[in-house]
């Protein structure tokens, strides 16, 4: 029964890392653009202003801490 109610623990913790990982992956996959054209149509259609690179791709807003104030709301 012990090892049971281990496991049954082990699983929902993973039940909910998975949540939270994937909730914060598709908000990412949402800002997340190929061209700057696409990013400033998203920048206009969210409110914020400018954009930026990460990586190789292009981000709305001026940078990823207001992306994400704005992709919340």
């Amino acid at each position: 029964m012990l090892i049971i109610l281990r496991n049954l623990k082990f699983f929902i913790f993973l039940f909910f890392l998975y949540l939270n990982f994937n909730n914060y992956s598709h908000a990412h996959m949402r800002g997340t653009f190929l061209s700057e054209e696409e990013a400033e149509k998203m920048a206009l259609e969210l409110g914020c202003e400018g954009i930026h690179k990460n990586q190789d791709k292009w981000m709305p807003c001026k940078n990823e801490k207001e992306l994400h104030i704005y992709l919340r709301k």
